[in-house]
């Protein structure tokens, strides 16, 4: 390859390379997108974290324990209600609280004929 070639080739693996940091970086700052949830356990306990859009377009952090939903904020910005819950799971696992992230969730309903 010419010395031009192999520069232009250098530079965009570069940029690329750079554009790619800065997503995985900001993507991982809150860990999570709207949709997505956050499952904590400790011992037999449970409790979860997600993020909901309404209709016109605010966004609401909600925190569930003993099966109760609980709206723990709501706001305009999405990446606000991230950075809410990632406060909420970051508190519970320097309780021992083992959390993960869970992107899809489906629920199936059994009926017993």
């Amino acid at each position: 390859m010419p010395n031009k070639m192999k520069m232009k080739y250098k530079s965009l693996l570069l940029i690329l390379f750079l554009g790619l940091s800065f997503y995985a970086q900001s993507y991982s700052q809150t860990g999570q997108k709207a949709g997505s949830s956050i499952f904590c356990r400790n011992k037999k306990e449970v409790r979860t974290l997600r993020v909901e859009k309404d209709s016109i377009g605010k966004c609401n952090a909600i925190y569930t324990k003993f099966g109760k939903d609980q709206s723990i904020g709501q706001t305009s910005s999405e990446a606000s209600c991230l950075e809410i819950i990632r406060k909420v799971r970051v508190t519970l696992e320097s309780a021992d609280w083992k959390c993960r992230d869970v992107q899809e969730s489906r629920v199936s309903n059994l009926i017993e004929m």
